[in-house]
């Protein structure tokens, strides 16, 4: 019998293997401990991003530290550049085992000393949508993690930002990423400023996808997973999540890491 009930996949089969294999990857190089026994799915709220917000520099601020702190890596050298002017990535020469390390399992007292701050700079239109603003600061983030590794991304060097992509939800950050996948301009051009929304790297159903994996393999709940998803992108969770439970052998490769 045809089962008329059967759930449309929201990547196709290539996007996949890709994301799964990109989890893999990133799970093997960048702390499966924290990721499994102490990274949160961090929402946009007081809750995860606490500070006096009066005026653009002090949202920056406040959000950035948040970020920071959130994706474990305290420790890490960086700084805050006004305005938004990016450097480039400047090789801290530790050993791996050091600055790859999140500040969860890392020893408190341990900090990545190198003779210049890493800075990271934002564009200061996005301190009017703080949950870009916060999706752009973890994919930074990432991108510096992934570049002091030295490694290869998965799928070549063109996908050096789809790869940090998924390393920033795997960091915590899939909700805001998510909701900052494609910005909706409305009935008012006018009031569409193009240079508040973040650029994506991946697509909105990867981003999705990627999302669903992190809260499927650390359990976390569909209320808790979409209280904060923009409500059309719900229906959207639950075809991943729906299309994830159709490879569990892939989903136990990942668990794996916990063990």
């Amino acid at each position: 019998m045809f089962n008329f009930w059967t759930t449309k996949d929201l990547v196709n089969e290539d996007d996949c293997e890709w994301i799964f294999n990109t989890y893999a990857f990133l799970l093997t190089h960048f702390d499966h401990h924290a990721f499994f026994q102490v990274t949160q799915l961090v929402q946009p709220t007081d809750t995860f991003f606490p500070g006096k917000i009066n005026s653009p520099a002090s949202m920056a601020n406040t959000v950035f530290e948040a970020s920071i702190k959130h994706c474990g890596l305290t420790h890490w050298p960086f700084q805050l550049q006004h305005p938004s002017n990016q450097a480039e990535y400047p090789l801290l020469l530790l050993p791996k085992s050091q600055y790859l390390m999140r500040r969860h399992l890392a020893d408190l007292d341990t900090t990545l000393v190198n003779q210049e701050k890493i800075r990271i700079g934002y564009n200061p239109h996005q301190t009017t949508e703080p949950g870009d603003l916060a999706a752009s600061f973890s994919h930074l983030l990432a991108q510096h993690i992934f570049a002091q590794s030295q490694l290869s991304p998965v799928g070549g060097d063109d996908l050096f930002l789809q790869n940090t992509e998924i390393l920033a939800v795997m960091m915590g950050f899939g909700v805001m990423l998510s909701n900052s996948a494609y910005a909706f301009r409305g009935s008012c051009a006018r009031c569409f400023n193009p240079e508040a929304h973040r650029q994506a790297s991946l697509s909105e159903d990867k981003v999705i996808f990627s999302l669903a994996l992190f809260c499927h393999l650390k359990e976390i709940p569909y209320k808790q997973a979409t209280k904060h998803l923009k409500p059309y992108l719900r229906s959207l969770y639950k075809q991943a999540i729906s299309q994830i439970k159709r490879h569990p052998d892939k989903v136990n490769a990942l668990l794996v890491f916990n063990k």
